[in-house]
């Protein structure tokens, strides 16, 4: 009775198994390839900048690279002027319909910091002594606790003269590698797919020029997170608050009689009104907001001072909290000083949570399991590519882990399994997602 028992339980195992096996035997087939082109991919110069009109020639450079690879692999493919890649997969299911999977990184990397020359370091097996890096750059456990969990194992840095690009260069490498899986692996089930990678994610403007026309995904998943299954589902809204007074010109000995009028005065009168100390930054954790006076411009030959509120929030009713405030103080200013003064809200970007299908969750949960990784949910105090999707266009996504550490620094580093282990999760998600019913066209 045992041993039929045993049996019973074997044949069970082998029935229910070959799909999930055969997806990881599917992935492992990939792997030895990633390190090579996030290398190849990371000597690319493409870093954003605040003060261009649009495009550097270093992510134009990458964009058409990136364009010329993509149409290689035979899916309809949109380039539009602005540089955005598009790819969009029809499903291959013949019986039902499913919904629309959105996956998304971007190519640029930060102007923080140098991003041009780089040299990068692929260390195998890696020993856990100090990794020593040019110019006194050194990456150990004290300074990095998750780099012990990589002894064994293959990382990759910068020589330390630059970044490494890992932001969001792995996200790109898990996204090429998973477009080149599909189309040599036609027979892989899968609803619709738009896929899009962007420039300009590290100046804040990669939903600036999106064409939803190429991209309107159901389930949006931006792959430009950290490590270890870290899962971003809500982030900070961020609003800026342009506050402006126009005085008037005049000699001011004569101002009683000639109606000069000060800028500066209601400005900073607004300031202390609108901005309490216990708002600022420095008193704000976890998923409380905070209201800081950025910066002033004061043009004499108009007459015009501006302040530039920042605002972040996690609540709507937070935000909207400090913008009344500075509102209601701006017109008793006005009305007292006699002084015109307008109020300019410009949304930067915009909670994910606010515009995510409580289902999405479950998905992202499901595709991690199944790739043998804990997801680690977590709200972000900044802003995301889906953040900036969801202000300009008001669909949320969540932001899924790739590998990368200490981004924006000489000290950013790769871990190779974590990059691997995003490639099966971003598999996994299009099965996932195949499985679910389409929702009735509206």
């Amino acid at each position: 009775m045992k041993k039929t028992l045993v049996f019973l339980a074997v044949l069970s195992f082998l029935f229910s198994a070959p799909a999930a096996f055969s997806q990881n035997r599917l992935a492992q087939k990939y792997r030895a390839q990633m390190i090579p082109m996030f290398v190849r991919y990371a000597q690319v110069g493409s870093m954003s900048d605040d003060n261009a009109e649009w495009m550097t020639p270093g992510q134009e450079k990458m964009a058409n690279m990136l364009y010329e690879e993509i149409q290689a692999f035979g899916f309809p493919t949109h380039f539009s002027d602005d540089k955005y890649i598009y790819v969009n997969i029809p499903s291959n299911l013949k019986k039902r319909q499913a919904p629309k999977l959105g996956i998304s990184a971007h190519y640029d990397t930060t102007p923080d910091i140098i991003g041009e020359g780089i040299k990068p370091q692929v260390i195998k097996k890696y020993d856990g002594k100090p990794i020593i890096l040019q110019n006194g750059h050194v990456i150990d456990f004290e300074s990095d606790p998750y780099l012990e969990k990589m002894i064994g194992k293959t990382i990759v840095t910068s020589d330390g003269t630059t970044n490494l690009g890992a932001d969001d260069k792995a996200g790109v490498t898990i996204i090429m590698t998973l477009l080149k899986t599909l189309a040599e692996n036609p027979k892989f089930p899968h609803g619709p797919i738009d896929i899009v990678l962007t420039p300009n994610e590290d100046v804040g403007r990669s939903a600036e020029r999106l064409e939803l026309e190429y991209y309107n995904p159901d389930y949006a998943f931006d792959f430009d997170a950290g490590v270890n299954g870290e899962v971003i589902i809500a982030n900070f809204s961020a609003d800026k608050i342009l506050v402006t007074a126009q005085g008037v010109n005049g000699h001011q000995s004569y101002a009683a009689t000639n109606g000069y009028k000060n800028s500066v005065k209601p400005i900073a009168d607004l300031v202390s009104v609108a901005a309490k100390t216990e708002d600022l930054p420095n008193y704000s954790t976890g998923e409380e907001g905070y209201l800081e006076p950025h910066h002033f411009v004061y043009d004499p030959e108009k007459n015009t001072t501006t302040i530039d509120f920042r605002v972040r929030y996690f609540d709507q009713q937070e935000g909207k909290k400090y913008f009344d405030n500075i509102k209601f103080a701006a017109d008793s200013l006005s009305r007292a000083l006699d002084v015109s003064i307008t109020v300019q809200l410009i949304k930067q970007y915009e909670n994910v949570e606010y515009g995510v299908k409580p289902e999405a969750k479950d998905i992202i949960a499901a595709a991690m399991n199944e790739a043998g990784v804990i997801a680690d949910f977590k709200k972000e105090r900044a802003g995301t590519t889906s953040a900036m999707i969801m202000a300009k266009h008001g669909f949320g996504g969540y932001t899924v882990f790739t590998g990368q550490v200490n981004p924006h620094n000489f000290t950013e580093w790769l871990s190779e399994e974590d990059m691997f282990k995003a490639y099966e999760v971003a598999l996994n998600l299009i099965k996932q997602v195949a499985q679910r019913k389409a929702e009735p066209t509206k």
